[in-house]
């Protein structure tokens, strides 16, 4: 551990809410495609898979932590990570965990304070059936996942691979 003083420690290794904010563009391009698809992230601990860029993190070393908001009747639509698993738990509200694996689909019911771990290689999405803002923690199992694929032939996949090069060049910079 890197610190010479607790203040260094702070600086490095705490992330308050209060320095926090709702980042509603960082997923923008997805509700470009369908105003359904309209949430905000909170950043704590690594960029996550689209790599953003927030200097108000905490450096990523192992996995990555957020919050998301999905407002009444939002979803969060069907993707892939092909290199890491995917935890949401539930903070606020009701939410439907979406899963396509093999062809079939499935919908799972959660509520405030369930978990649900996705592997590597499982479409998932999540919907919020509620009617109000649902809030749930994300953690993604690796400091800089990959970007996330799209159902094949969606719109949504043909925007990744449009952003993957962008996406690319901001990890890149961030390893320098």
């Amino acid at each position: 551990m890197e610190f010479t003083t607790v203040e260094d420690f702070e600086k490095k290794y705490i992330a308050r809410l209060e320095d926090r904010k709702l980042d509603w563009n960082v997923l923008k391009f997805q509700e470009e495609v369908d105003p359904r698809y309209r949430r905000a992230q909170m950043r704590y601990i690594g960029r996550g898979a689209t790599a953003n860029k927030d200097s108000n993190v905490i450096e990523a070393n192992n996995f990555t932590l957020s919050t998301m908001v999905l407002p009444a009747g939002s979803v969060g639509p069907l993707h892939l990570h092909s290199d890491v698993e995917e935890v949401f738990f539930i903070l606020e509200g009701e939410m439907t965990v979406l899963l396509e694996h093999e062809g079939k689909e499935y919908e799972i019911k959660m509520n405030k304070r369930d978990c649900v771990s996705v592997p590597p290689g499982i479409q998932r999405g999540i919907r919020n059936d509620g009617e109000e803002d649902a809030m749930m923690l994300v953690m993604l199992g690796a400091a800089k996942p990959q970007l996330p694929t799209y159902p094949e032939g969606s719109e949504l996949e043909k925007i990744r691979i449009e952003r993957a090069k962008e996406r690319d060049a901001i990890v890149a910079q961030a390893d320098r």
